[in-house]
């Protein structure tokens, strides 16, 4: 059985490793989508598709999953809720079921006829993305939130300067 996980992955952290080990243990294969994959360089969105793919793809190498049961598929977002599950069918290999703990993702996957699985959350307000990317900007710790490889690899790109650049732009919505 091959199974389906989407992810913004704006970067990686512990809990979608946490969610990709465990949609593991159900299924036989996995495709990992990286959402939104059109967008970055914005503050929501600061690292490019190929960077999201890197991250994720050495962050599984790194943690000795099977790379080989993993298909990271980047996905553009098309700003259609009702059909978002239907492009993606169409963008991905066939799958019986979809990994997701939002409560709005799993409503589009039902009512597009497929079978939702939830996720058991590690400690979900820890893992928040959002949150990692102000601690970027802060330099607090990410030891304990995302995979070594993150680590290396949001220093090697200068990921800090990538969202002071963001938050400083002219199109950033708090300068209106």
């Amino acid at each position: 059985m091959r199974g389906l996980y989407v992810g913004r992955f704006q970067p990686i952290h512990n809990g979608h490793l946490h969610c990709i080990k465990y949609a593991l243990t159900k299924v036989e294969e996995l495709i990992v989508v990286i959402a939104a994959s059109q967008y970055s360089h914005t503050i929501k969105n600061p690292f490019t598709a190929g960077e999201r793919y890197e991250m994720i793809f050495g962050s599984i190498k790194e943690a000795m999953l099977p790379i080989d049961k993993i298909h990271l598929i980047p996905a553009f977002d098309i700003n259609d809720n009702s059909l978002w599950p239907y492009h993606l069918k169409r963008l991905v290999p066939s799958f019986e079921v979809a990994f997701s703990n939002n409560s709005f993702t799993t409503m589009l996957f039902e009512m597009a006829g497929v079978k939702v699985e939830h996720i058991p959350l590690l400690e979900r307000e820890q893992y928040n993305a959002t949150k990692i990317r102000e601690k970027i900007i802060t330099d607090e710790p990410l030891d304990k939130l995302v995979p070594k490889y993150v680590i290396s690899f949001l220093k090697r790109i200068n990921a800090k300067e990538r969202i002071m650049n963001a938050i400083n732009s002219l199109d950033d919505p708090r300068k209106r």
